[in-house]
């Protein structure tokens, strides 16, 4: 199966009025998405954030946890923040990728929206074709369309009893992981 990579993507995503924005990083997100990423065998994943303060805000929980004091005192989420690259933009994780696979990624966003020609999660690793997958996933209101157009692939949202429709993006990596790697057996 081929490598694939997560992006928590802070900019550019939508704010609730539909602009583009860059959102705030939340130190929460960056922990459970590690322990998504490890249970699943992502070969790593990048939290994108726009600004200086912030990247080095995410590099200093990062470094806490896998070589400071917190990860002396908590081995697993050490292990969890393991994979974690901090990169200003979608376009870095793209070359970061590329730069580890020796190969330019699929690339896949998500959306809570309805997207023409979205497909099914289930089909993400057989249209990757052996390429690596970059998986983006948008905070705040979900990834700006120029994102989504500039993605190989965009998976169909996620859809629950009812017409609310906005999961937390941590459940959503979630529930996609598991439709896309999953064990069926």
């Amino acid at each position: 199966m081929a490598a694939f990579y997560i992006a928590l993507v802070h900019w550019p995503v939508y704010n609730r009025e539909g602009e583009a924005v860059a959102t705030s990083v939340t130190p929460l997100d960056l922990h459970d998405l590690g322990r998504i990423a490890l249970t699943y065998g992502a070969a790593g994943y990048y939290v994108t954030a726009p600004y200086e303060s912030q990247r080095r805000l995410v590099e200093e929980i990062i470094y806490h946890w896998r070589e400071g004091v917190g990860g002396e005192h908590s081995p697993q989420r050490q292990r969890a923040l393991a994979a974690a690259r901090v990169v200003g933009t979608v376009e870095e994780a793209f070359d970061g990728v590329a730069g580890r696979e020796g190969a330019e990624p699929f690339v896949v966003g998500t959306t809570a929206r309805p997207f023409a020609g979205a497909m099914a999660a289930e089909r993400v690793m057989d249209e990757a074709a052996g390429r690596p997958v970059l998986l983006l996933f948008g905070t705040g209101y979900g990834l700006a369309e120029d994102v989504l157009l500039a993605a190989d692939a965009t998976l169909e949202p996620i859809t629950g009893a009812g017409d609310f429709n906005h999961l937390p993006v941590r459940a959503a990596i979630a529930i996609y992981l598991d439709r896309i790697l999953g064990n069926r057996d």
